[in-house]
């Protein structure tokens, strides 16, 4: 009897080995042959010697040029129809979008949507994000329409707003708050209490509030803090800071800069404080998931996704967006209270405990993977 196939569809190869790794050599086990469509940015081997079966498609990340966005849409469909795939995994929206579409077309294969986070178009209230607004409502209408589908959200917010465009019921979508993370590698020490460490650990995006991040900074620049920022300076996207402005308020000793980690874990544990002042179309955060396993209080804000990730007042506290002020108050709140930061990272450790379990995500996919790969 031939493996049943699962494709992976996501804008770049590393995304997929940060975020979705787990689930995919867990099908690997349960007898799937899965193949990985992405831009490829150097973990192609690493894939590979994991027993993935890797496709290069060289999305156009930023903007929606129709010429690339053709090309990308092609491309995915004749990956498609050469691979032949039982189950179409889509992850982020113009993968989600393309594959989508694409799967309709082939018509032969179940499709799973994965909507983490609506991105700018949805936040932003420019003229020109308001036109690509009502062509990604219509494209998600299109590509969200396939009979044997599960559309997979994150949070709340964008289950209702999705639900509502493509008039989708709970049969064909479902909450699964966030990707993940293994409570085993990700837990608490307790040989660090004193720390004087806030860290902002993300993409380096306008959106994810590093103006803020710094802002905050200046505004604490005295007290002795350490504000550490670490993250990819992602220079395909806009809406990046760039890496002379960042080199300017290390320089200044305004933050410390500690370029891209492979590590994550282990600033997590060094640091007193998370914090994600993020306006991002954000689906449900990993820095924060993270940072809760970790047993470590946060501050985000009230905004979809980033309110998702912590019980207010209890394991984090949330502010509004834009808002260093709020931020630096925020930050002197925690620092003030040992025992409060202290008690919110042990109720942070329970949150994740219930609510962020990396094997019930798995568990969650394989049981939707089984049932549409029927």
């Amino acid at each position: 009897m031939d493996k049943k196939k699962i494709l992976f569809i996501t804008n770049v190869d590393w995304f997929f080995v940060s975020h979705r790794m787990p689930i995919g050599l867990e099908a690997l086990k349960k007898g799937y042959e899965v193949h990985l469509a992405a831009k490829f940015t150097g973990k192609e081997e690493y894939l590979i010697s994991n027993g993935i079966k890797v496709h290069n498609i060289d999305f156009q990340r930023c903007g929606m040029s129709f010429y690339f966005s053709l090309i990308s849409f092609l491309n995915i469909l004749r990956i498609i129809r050469k691979i032949k795939p039982d189950l179409i995994h889509a992850i982020t929206i113009k993968p989600v979008i393309f594959g989508g579409i694409a799967a309709r077309i082939y018509n032969k294969a179940s499709f799973v949507a994965s909507i983490s986070g609506l991105g700018y178009v949805f936040i932003s209230k420019n003229f020109k994000a308001r036109l690509s607004k009502i062509l990604v409502v219509l494209s998600y209408k299109l590509a969200l329409s396939n009979k044997k589908m599960k559309v997979i959200f994150q949070n709340n917010f964008d289950k209702n707003t999705i639900s509502k465009i493509c008039n989708l019921n709970n049969c064909n979508s479902l909450l699964i708050k966030g990707s993940g993370v293994d409570l085993n590698f990700y837990k608490p020490k307790k040989d660090n209490l004193e720390s004087n460490i806030i860290l902002f650990a993300s993409r380096l995006l306008i959106s994810k509030g590093i103006i803020e991040f710094i802002e905050s900074a200046k505004n604490l620049n005295s007290k002795g803090y350490k504000f550490l920022v670490v993250g990819k300076i992602d220079i395909e996207n806009p809406d990046c800071i760039s890496k002379d402005d960042l080199l300017k308020y290390q320089n200044a000793g305004i933050i410390e800069y500690g370029g891209e980690s492979n590590n994550v874990k282990d600033l997590i544990l060094q640091s007193k404080i998370i914090v994600l002042p993020s306006y991002y179309g954000e689906g449900l955060p990993k820095i924060l998931i993270e940072a809760a396993a970790c047993g470590k209080p946060v501050i985000t804000t009230d905004h979809p996704g980033c309110r998702d990730s912590i019980i207010p007042n209890k394991t984090g506290l949330l502010i509004p967006v834009k808002d260093s002020s709020s931020l630096t108050s925020a930050i002197e709140k925690l620092f003030k209270s040992k025992s409060k930061c202290i008690k919110m990272g042990a109720e942070a450790r329970k949150f994740a405990s219930t609510n962020f379990d990396i094997k019930e995500v798995i568990k969650k996919h394989m049981q939707i993977y089984n049932k549409l790969s029927r």
